[in-house]
């Protein structure tokens, strides 16, 4: 048994967290993936296209790969993608040649409202009868077993991939 504070979590509850969080991983990304359909695009693209929304500037690729925590070679076929369908522009970064800097064009900020009305339409679903008292105590609580499992990771990076994740 775990123990934090007041608080004891059982691994059976942890496991319990962990499908239910795989269940609304996976129903969100179908249900995503409907609504994205009509515009010719999937979940990572419109993950991608959501986060560019968000920040309304140019950002370099390595940004969309460290935030959204996606793979290089994931994030890069993806933007090709975008750019083959004229929602991404790509050039160099003036400060790194090596980088690579993405642009909203003028296409992708046609279909903003209808990805950002898709994935409102989602979250919606997921915060039906939650007041917000509870979804609070949901977003501490998950931020923390995200924390705790960031950390795990982080450690094992720096240990040199040692299988002994505590």
């Amino acid at each position: 048994m775990l123990t934090k504070g007041e608080i004891n979590v059982t691994e059976t509850g942890i496991k319990d967290i962990w499908s239910y969080a795989n269940n609304v991983i996976r129903s969100s990304r179908q249900m995503v993936n409907e609504g994205l359909g009509s515009l010719g695009l999937g979940s990572s693209e419109g993950n991608i296209l959501l986060h560019l929304f968000t920040l309304d500037q140019e950002v370099r690729q390595d940004n969309i790969v460290e935030v959204l925590d996606i793979s290089k070679p994931a994030v890069s076929r993806a933007l090709k993608l975008l750019e083959r369908k004229g929602y991404v522009k790509r050039s160099k970064d003036t400060a790194d040649k090596r980088a690579s800097r993405i642009l909203l064009t003028e296409k992708a900020m046609e279909i903003r409202p209808k990805v950002e009305s898709i994935y409102n339409e989602v979250y919606s679903i997921a915060a039906q009868g939650i007041s917000e008292e509870e979804a609070a105590f949901f977003i501490n609580l998950f931020s923390r077993v995200s924390e705790n499992i960031s950390l795990a990771r982080t450690r094992k990076k720096n240990q040199g991939g040692n299988n002994d994740l505590k």
